[in-house]
């Protein structure tokens, strides 16, 4: 990958201790967004039209701000790193596939599309090992394939280790970096990274969500369910979201 210009930050927010910043990068490819908890680059996704790109700012900025996040003025934002940060930042050429812009509306279904032949795999987000147990039988007995994590972590590398076709996600789940992320972090996650745009997210929790919280998971596309009443029509939904079972227009 080549650097072709500067760094710029977009913006940068500050909460639970933690710094969050924004930057817009110019590379060979396109245009990249990275959002960087402290020094940790937390995302990073190549765009080719500056819209875009900044739509994607936006959306993630107004996640933490609408959770108590603090926007930092001019003079309190840290300065960017510096060259050679990141490994991929060489003076070598590398080839990189540019991710897809795909264009969404925050009322459109998707739909995931196993390969014939193969059970539908859920990434079931949840720090409770018991509803964890209970969710992985009440799912395998509806021949779904399961995989697990208890934390943002966790839930973050499970997306990045095999293809899953739905995510079930509580809101509530531990932050291990105490960076004061959640599932709702993990929920802008999947929808700011092109990958995952059109990932199928069911929401499920115990807890009554706040109009900010209901409001990001609305505009992000997800489903929500109240835990242990949802969980009949959580598999329905399931079943209409990947595809398995029609989903009525009427």
């Amino acid at each position: 990958m080549i650097i072709v210009d500067e760094p710029a930050i977009l913006w940068c927010l500050r909460g639970h201790g933690r710094d969050v910043r924004c930057l817009r990068q110019t590379i060979r490819a396109g245009l990249e967004l990275r959002v960087l908890w402290g020094d940790e680059l937390f995302l990073t996704e190549t765009f080719h039209n500056i819209d875009r790109l900044m739509t994607r700012a936006d959306e993630f900025r107004s996640t933490l701000e609408a959770r108590g996040w603090r926007r930092l003025s001019r003079e309190e934002t840290p300065a960017p790193p510096g060259p050679g940060w990141l490994p991929e930042e060489t003076t070598e050429t590398r080839e990189t596939a540019p991710s897809e812009d795909p264009s969404t509306k925050a009322d459109e279904e998707y739909y995931a599309s196993p390969e014939a032949g193969r059970r539908p795999t859920v990434l079931l987000v949840d720090d409770e090992v018991t509803v964890r147990s209970f969710l992985r039988a009440y799912l395998e007995e509806a021949d779904y394939a399961v995989c697990e994590a208890g934390d943002v972590d966790s839930a973050l590398s499970a997306l990045d280790e095999a293809p899953v076709d739905a995510v079930v996600l509580d809101v509530r789940i531990p932050d291990p970096m105490g960076w004061g992320r959640s599932g709702l972090e993990v929920l802008a996650f999947i929808r700011l990274h092109a990958a995952f745009a059109a990932l199928p997210v069911l929401i499920l929790t115990g807890h009554p969500l706040d109009p900010e919280e209901q409001d990001l998971v609305r505009r992000h596309r997800a489903h929500l369910f109240m835990k242990p009443d949802g969980y009949r029509t959580l598999l329905q939904r399931l079943d209409q979201l990947t595809g398995r079972r029609q989903i009525s227009r009427h």
